[in-house]
């Protein structure tokens, strides 16, 4: 029997980590979050990362983009990036689909784009020298490697593993499959037009869910002791929130899977508060 990863000690140290910094140095421009929709995930997520930031006492503002146009959206953009008293951007998806996502986050000045979403910033990522790394991209591998780190005190654990990730969006399977190239893991990269997805995720060491199917990952599909990171948020017919992964079917086989909620989102806001101070750095 497999275990569900606890999330709250690596949380806990992280938060520590953040409150130790703002306290040694002056933090005290702001971050806009530019907001495209009024989902109910998007309020939910805003809210969540707005009390962090409030907890934190660092400033924010809200841009509320719902009605603008695509070249408004893109004057309001190039007005951030020449904001001095703003140091970083941060669009809160989902985007509508009549305004090109790319275009958007392109505009944003490198340096402000803090979860890593403008071409110039992935084109770093991929050269393997990031300036920033996507938040639920870095909270997976913070995950991935505290847990080892707990159970097998082997900081080289991952090197050699084959890594699968099940999705390839430009902001999250692209990402995790660079990332697992610079932890020297062997990456492999599936989508929806793979036939017999359960093939390749049995080779999975590690398995990244990242596709946005409710509980599409099955416990027949994967590998004996495999590592999961479940990055889906989805609701199921219940509408329960769930994630990529069957939980219940996979914990029969796995070595540890993340919980869904309160799994990689719990840390991925953390990695959205430590690159937007990673920004002050570019000064």
């Amino acid at each position: 029997m497999g275990e569900i990863i606890d999330i709250k000690p690596l949380k806990d140290k992280i938060l520590n980590e953040i409150k130790n910094l703002i306290l040694k140095n002056n933090f005290n421009k702001k971050i806009a979050f530019l907001i495209f929709s009024d989902s109910f995930d998007a309020k939910i997520f805003l809210n969540e990362l707005k009390n962090l930031f409030d907890e934190l006492t660092l400033k924010y503002e809200e841009l509320n983009l719902i009605d603008e146009k695509e070249e408004d959206i893109i004057k309001i953009l190039d007005r951030l990036n020449n904001n001095c008293e703003i140091n970083g951007i941060l669009p809160i998806r989902p985007i509508p689909k009549n305004i090109d996502e790319l275009s958007i986050y392109s505009t944003i000045k490198p340096e402000k784009d803090i979860d890593c979403l403008s071409l110039i910033n992935l084109g770093k990522l991929f050269s393997f020298k990031p300036s920033f790394i996507p938040s639920v991209v870095n909270a997976s591998f913070e995950i991935l490697k505290y847990y080892i780190l707990e159970k097998f005190n082997n900081p080289d654990y991952l090197s050699g593993k084959t890594a699968v990730i099940v999705g390839r969006s430009i902001n999250t399977g692209r990402p995790l499959y660079i990332l697992s190239l610079m932890n020297n893991m062997i990456p492999i990269n599936l989508h929806s037009k793979v036939n017999n997805l359960e093939k390749f995720i049995k080779l999975g060491d590690i398995v990244f869910a990242c596709c946005g199917v409710p509980e599409l990952i099955k416990g027949y599909m994967i590998k004996e002791n495999s590592i999961i990171i479940d990055i889906g948020i989805n609701k199921s017919k219940n509408n329960e929130i769930v994630g990529d992964v069957d939980i219940k079917s996979v914990l029969e086989k796995v070595m540890a899977v993340t919980p869904v909620p309160n799994g990689v989102g719990e840390i991925t806001k953390l990695m959205i508060v430590k690159n937007y101070l990673l920004t002050y750095s570019f000064i």
